[in-house]
């Protein structure tokens, strides 16, 4: 009998064998699929297996919590994908001015008016803006000039530092303007026309400038990431923090003191430095130093906001992703934003400590390279956000007064679906949220999509009027002090047929003897595939796998297969076998979850046959929805037959023995034949025309006994000669000399 033993395979109980038959798949893609998703109702939570955060926020945020709530509104008032905003300045009377590159212009931005350009100066990037009265200065690169600009744009050099960049400007408690600036870091004074050298420090460059309440400077330095305070009148420079990323980008004040950002570059050396001085160059010691050695064996985050003041530096914040620009506002708290996400959307967020992103707005833009948080007089605070690739600036404030919209990302069924209800949760507040909804073919929305439909408000909203499409997305319009607290959309999928991808009859493979876990009396037979079968023999006395045993076995054929379903429904299949010519079908062993089935063919009679797969996906479906699909392999060969023997010969001599016979097999080709010796070994043996492909063969062979090297064998000498055929029937006949 041959039965299941081990897990995942479970093989069909044949009649004849008393051997027990073990067989694991070892192929991966042989297993059956994971159940994910059956057909019938589909469900997408949110937030859940699905975030508010994926989608687009036009007004709306999420809380602390993750709820959708109103948020904030973003404004583009400068929008040209040819720039690259660097900085952005408030000015007075709500004029805001702009530094872009690689166009060296500086920009004025007025309510109501369009956007334009004050000045072009002969530079390529205007890194930083700084009011002096009623003109600006700006600092560029890569020359390191310092223009001044007058109200009319006039325009004449201030100053040139000789680092070739100017990244920051700063007016110090003494009047003074000074700029950061590099390569190498330096901080220098404007004075008379001239940028006079302040410090130079161990970095690369000094990105940013903060000015402290006891007159002295903080500066941000990238190559390797550090803060430095210096004294603005002496020079003298302490190192104050040495951050693990590469780039402290800005310095903050926040509710309760000085904040550093710092982030790692894609091209960075995680802290260690370029050539600009490394930790064991800078005088410090102690709770100062925030960089990851190589021996903590810590791998770096990406992003970093680290406190100041205090008995010791300290992080505050830290994520995986890059995060450029930070900034305090009073009504909103800490706020953060990097590279553009999801496509084209520029995406402006709280941060929670320790890690936490939750966004607050988000619209079509580019990479944000700062914010600036302008407070409210009378109101709540304004943003102002610098972006590339595209350049722009956009104003962003509390969409207090206007709509608040979130639309959602896709759900994407994967496949045409009916859709059923949207059901939310959460408090009404001044007014039930106005839910809309549109669907589609592709995944994400294009030109072929619906428009969008309005539901209006309510808890439970029907979708059943919507045409079955793959794809839905909601758009939900929040009233003042609404809240979508969670949402739950629902589709039914149509059961779709399983698919078989493959159906084979596999083709004998070799044997070998031990079993699969190593262990018992058994013979494993590798299969093509990777397909191993084990079978365990009753047998004490011959523990060889030699070609009798071999051919014992060979009836037994193994069939695999590989079925998967589109509903991702749990599969059964069945085999069944019929002879060429027949109408009805036999089973092979019974249903199974599986994808192989043994098929012993010991008693069945020589010919050829079809083989019949059937696979169903009715355990996840109803019986008048379940759906089956069948694969028909064949003509296959039985041949369980061995070769005759005629025409037997065997004599002794002079240099061991002669053996001559014929061969003939009754359904098709010989595959070889062999010579087991006196002494136990096997000697393979050719035909008279060579080779061995015929149904009948000639043989006669002198076989030289004993080989040079072999022992002598005591008289009388037993010889036996086997043959076998393609399907391994084997043919055996002994001979005794004396």
């Amino acid at each position: 009998m041959i039965c299941s033993v081990f897990r995942p395979l479970s093989l069909a109980p044949c009649a004849r064998w008393s051997a027990l038959l073990l067989a694991v798949l070892l192929l991966a893609a042989l297993l059956p699929a994971a159940s994910v998703r059956a057909a019938g109702p589909i469900y997408w939570d949110q937030p859940g297996d699905v975030s508010f955060a994926d989608g687009e926020l036009r007004g709306a945020g999420l809380d602390a919590q993750g709820r959708l709530v109103p948020g904030l509104t973003a404004d583009v008032v400068l929008a040209d994908s040819s720039l690259v905003v660097w900085t952005v300045a408030p000015g007075s009377d709500g004029v805001i001015h702009a530094g872009s590159g690689h166009d060296g212009r500086v920009w004025r931005l007025r309510a109501g008016r369009e956007p334009e350009v004050l000045a072009e100066l002969p530079v390529q990037e205007v890194f930083a803006l700084l009011a002096d009265g009623e003109d600006l200065l700006a600092g560029c690169g890569p020359e390191g000039d310092i223009h001044r600009i007058g109200p009319d744009g006039a325009w004449s050099l201030e100053a040139r530092v000789p680092g070739g960049y100017v990244w920051d400007l700063a007016r110090g408690v003494d009047g003074a303007v000074y700029a950061a600036g590099g390569n190498p870091a330096a901080v220098y004074r404007l004075q008379d026309g001239q940028a006079q050298l302040v410090a130079e420090l161990p970095a690369s460059n000094a990105l940013d400038l903060a000015v402290t309440g006891e007159g002295g400077l903080l500066v941000a330095a990238q190559g390797p990431g550090r803060v430095f305070a210096v004294d603005a009148d002496g020079g003298a420079w302490q190192l104050i923090v040495a951050m693990e990323q590469d780039e402290v980008r800005q310095l903050v004040r926040g509710p309760d003191g000085w904040y550093a950002l710092g982030y790692q570059t894609e091209e960075g050396d995680g802290g260690q430095g370029n050539g600009a001085g490394g930790p064991q160059d800078l005088p410090f010691e102690g709770p100062f130093d925030l960089m990851v050695t190589a021996d903590r064996q810590v791998e770096p985050v990406r992003s970093a906001l680290v406190k100041l003041d205090g008995p010791a530096p300290a992080r505050v914040w830290t994520s995986e992703d890059v995060v450029t620009s930070v900034a305090w506002s009073d009504d909103h708290g800490w706020l953060g934003a990097g590279s553009r996400e999801r496509g084209q959307l520029t995406v402006l967020s709280g941060l929670d400590a320790p890690n936490g992103r939750r966004p607050l707005a988000s619209w079509p833009g580019g990479d944000v390279l700062r914010i600036v948080v302008v407070p409210g007089e009378d109101g709540p605070d304004q943003l102002l956000v610098a972006q590339a690739n595209p350049g722009g600036v956009a104003r962003v404030r509390a969409s207090e007064g206007r709509e608040a919209v979130a639309v959602s990302a896709p759900l994407d069924a994967g496949l045409t679906v009916r859709w059923g209800r949207l059901t939310w949760r959460g408090p009404a507040g001044g007014g039930e949220p106005n839910f809309a909804v549109r669907v589609g073919n592709s995944p994400t929305p294009d030109a072929s999509w619906t428009g969008w439909q309005e539901l209006g408000r309510g808890r439970d909203l029907d979708l059943a009027d919507l045409p079955p499409r793959r794809a839905l997305q909601w758009r939900v319009t929040l009233a003042s002090g609404s809240r979508v607290d969670a949402l739950t959309v629902s589709a039914l999928a149509p059961n779709l047929a399983p698919q078989i991808t493959s159906f084979a009859l596999e083709p004998q493979g070799e044997l070998r003897r031990g079993g699969l876990m190593n262990g018992g009396d058994s013979v494993t037979e590798q299969l093509s595939g990777g397909l191993q079968v084990e079978y365990g023999i009753a047998s004490q006395r011959d523990r060889r796998v030699d070609r009798e045993r071999a051919a014992a076995l060979r009836p037994v054929r193994s069939l695999t297969w590989h079925a998967r379903d589109p509903n991702e429904d749990r599969l059964r299949a069945r085999a069944f076998f019929r002879a060429q010519g027949e109408e009805v079908w036999r089973p092979i062993g019974g249903v199974t979850a599986e994808q192989v089935a043994a098929w012993d063919t010991a008693t069945l009679p020589d010919g050829w046959y079809e083989l019949r797969l059937l696979v169903s996906d009715h355990p996840d479906n109803p019986a008048a929805t379940a759906r089956t699909t069948e694969r028909v392999l064949g003509p296959v060969p039985v041949d369980n037959t061995a070769p005759a023997l005629r025409d037997w010969r065997l004599e002794r001599s002079a240099e061991g023995f002669a053996v001559a016979f014929t061969a003939r097999d009754a359904f098709g080709p010989l595959a070889g034949a062999e010579v087991v010796l006196p002494d136990g070994r096997t000697e393979r043996l050719a035909p008279r025309d060579g080779i061995c492909d015929g149904a009948e063969e000639s043989f006669a062979v002198s076989v030289p006994f004993p080989q040079a090297w072999g022992e002598p064998v005591a008289r009388p000498w037993t010889v036996r000669v086997q043959v076998w055929d393609l399907q391994g029937n084997l043919a055996v006949r002994d001979g005794v000399l004396p």
